[in-house]
C-alpha cells in the first residue's frame, strides 16, 4: 500500500496500555500537513479527532549495529504538538484483521503538526496538560495520560524498529506516540483547538 500511495513521511506508534507491546504504521508523507482552517470533512471517513505527543527528526537515525539509546534519540528530535485527524479507508473498520488495519494506517487520516520546539527538555510529560476545544466545549482534558510514561521511549522503539524495514528515521520524519484520552467525533463547521500549554497550540478548523 505505501509503494503504491507515496513516501513515508513518519510514523504513528502507540501503546495499549503501559507494559502493552507497542504498534505502529507508516504515515504517507502526503498525510502530514500543517495547521489550516480549511479543511474539508468530506475527506475522512469516521472523521475523529486526537490530541498527541509528537516529534521531528533533526537528523537522520540511519540502521547500525548498535541499537540507538534514548539520550541519542532524544538529541536528534524536537518536540511537536500533534493533532491526529483519523479517517479510515473502509467503509467499516469492524471485523477485519491485522494486515488491513496495518494497510490502513490504523486509520490514519492526516497529522497536523504544529511548530517544534528543539528545546523542549524541560517538558514534563507526566504533568503537561493537553486539551481539546471543539466549537468552544472542552471536550478532551488530559494530564499524566500517555501509557508509556516518557513517550521519547516509544521513537527511541520506533528508530530502532525499521532500522531494518527502511533504514531508519530520517531527517524532517514525524513520530507521534498515540492518543492521550481517546477520539473525539467531528465534522463540516468544526473550529477545533489543541492546547499543549509550553508544548505550542495548534488550530483547525473545516469547512462548513
Amino acid at each position: 500500500m505505501t509503494a503504491a500511495l507515496g513516501p513515508i513521511g513518519g510514523w504513528k506508534v502507540g501503546m495499549s496500555g503501559p507494559g502493552a507491546a507497542p504498534g505502529i504504521a507508516p504515515v504517507l508523507a502526503q498525510r502530514i500537513t500543517e495547521p489550516s482552517l480549511d479543511i474539508d470533512a468530506a475527506l475522512f471517513h469516521g472523521l475523529a479527532l486526537e490530541v498527541e505527543f509528537g516529534f521531528r527528526l533533526n537528523r537522520d537515525l540511519p540502521a547500525r549495529a548498535t541499537p540507538w539509546s534514548r539520550d541519542e534519540v532524544a538529541d536528534a528530535i524536537s518536540f511537536v504538538p500533534v493533532i491526529e485527524i483519523q479517517g479510515s479507508r473502509f467503509r467499516d473498520r469492524v471485523g477485519f484483521g491485522e494486515a488491513e488495519n496495518l494497510a490502513d494506517g490504523n486509520a490514519n487520516g492526516v497529522l497536523v503538526v504544529g511548530a517544534p520546539i528543539a528545546n523542549w527538555a524541560d517538558l514534563n510529560f507526566s504533568s503537561l496538560r493537553v486539551t481539546l476545544t471543539l466549537d468552544d466545549v472542552l471536550v478532551q482534558d488530559a494530564t499524566g495520560t500517555h501509557p508509556a510514561g516518557d513517550p521519547v521511549h516509544l521513537v527511541q522503539w520506533t528508530a530502532n524498529h525499521v532500522a531494518s524495514r527502511t533504514g531508519g528515521l530520517r531527517r524532517g520524519d514525524i513520530v507521534t506516540t498515540g492518543s492521550l484520552q481517546g477520539a473525539t467525533a467531528a465534522g463540516s463547521g468544526a473550529r477545533v483547538i489543541g492546547d499543549w500549554g509550553p508544548g505550542g497550540r495548534v488550530a483547525i478548523a473545516f469547512r462548513p
